[in-house]
This record gives C-alpha cells, structure tokens and sequence, in this order.
C-alpha cells in the first residue's frame, strides 16, 4: 500500500512547492544583484581583486552551482579558465549535460574555489551564457591544447563554452579578512 500512496505524497509536496502567485515568482535579474546588507568590505577594490586573482590560481578547480527546475542548488567540479581582467570566467562542457539545461532554465550561477589548508576562498555569483557555435568556440577556447585534445578529442565538436560574467564576488584570504563582529567575507561588484 505504502508504494501506491508514496508517489502520490511525492507529487503533492511538488505541488505545494510551486510558486503560483506571479508577483512572487523568482526573478533573474532582481535575484543577480546582491543586496547592500551583505556587502562587505575594508580593503581596496583592487587588493580584493587581486587575492582572488591568486585563490583562482592556485587551484583552479572550482564548485560550479546551477539551479534545477525543482529549485534545488546542484554542484559539480569543473576546471576553469584564469580569469580575464573583467574577471569572466569560462568553464568547457559537453551538450546533453544538466548544467547546460539548467544554465538555459536560470543563467544565475556560483562557482566556489577554495584551500581549505590556508582558509581561503572565493565564491564568484554571476550569470552564464551558452556559447554552441564551432566558430566561436574554436576562435575563444582559453584552455590549453593539450587540456583540450584530453578532454574534447573532437575539438570544436561536441563542446559548449560557458562564460560566467560576475556580478559580485566575496573573498576570504591571501591578506583580504573577514568581518570581526560578522565573519563576512569582503565583497567586490561589477
């Protein structure tokens, strides 16, 4: 009995999750700026920049996070490329991946680096754009050859280019501290 009645809970709680009120229904541009409360800073722009710059550089395998049609946030590793000196980061996929329809559903996403030995991080919120065409791909790849020829044998085919734009960074480490009486990170928009 209990397996006849549990996918009908499963699809009541679904139903109840659903926003149908459009004044509240979730908003991509509202949802890409931060609010003023949450930032935080002490140091110059440009020191905050630049300790990003490093975190980034000692590791650049980053915590991507989209979110699913459920409103679920979902995280996967990814290499990434250094970013560029508006510090638009790129990240190479596969089509057919969930990031991909996820990306196409809500373009906001995160990626999170870290060293967990050091305490530093930089969580970098933006928006995504889908880059399919062989072209341009072939014509903006910022990964190496070699990194490419192992990950993408088929070069340009069968690769999408995803550019993430910040709209806001926050960084702990590398001289940049938290808040004493909070514990935010300091914070930097673009």
């Amino acid at each position: 009995m209990i397996k006849h009645i549990l996918p009908l809970i499963v699809l009541s709680l679904a139903m109840l999750s659903c926003n149908t009120d459009p004044s509240d229904q979730f908003n991509e541009k509202d949802a890409a700026i931060p609010p003023q409360e949450e930032l935080y800073s002490s140091a110059e722009r440009s020191e905050i920049i630049a300790a990003a710059r490093a975190i980034i550089k000692a590791d650049p395998v980053a915590a991507f996070v989209t979110v699913d049609p459920l409103g679920r946030p979902r995280v996967r590793s990814v290499n990434t490329s250094s970013p560029d000196s508006t510090m638009t980061i790129w990240v190479a996929t596969r089509p057919g991946t969930r990031k991909v329809d996820q990306i196409q559903e809500n373009a906001s996403v995160t990626l999170f680096y870290n060293n967990d030995s050091e305490g530093n991080y930089v969580s970098v919120m933006g928006q995504a754009d889908l880059h399919k065409d062989n072209d341009f791909i072939e014509a903006n790849n910022p990964f190496s050859v070699e990194w490419t020829d192992q990950f993408f044998p088929e070069f340009p085919e069968n690769m999408i280019l995803i550019e993430i734009k910040p709209v806001w960074m926050e960084v702990m480490g590398q001289g940049i501290s938290a808040s004493e009486e909070t514990w935010r990170p300091q914070a930097v928009t673009f």
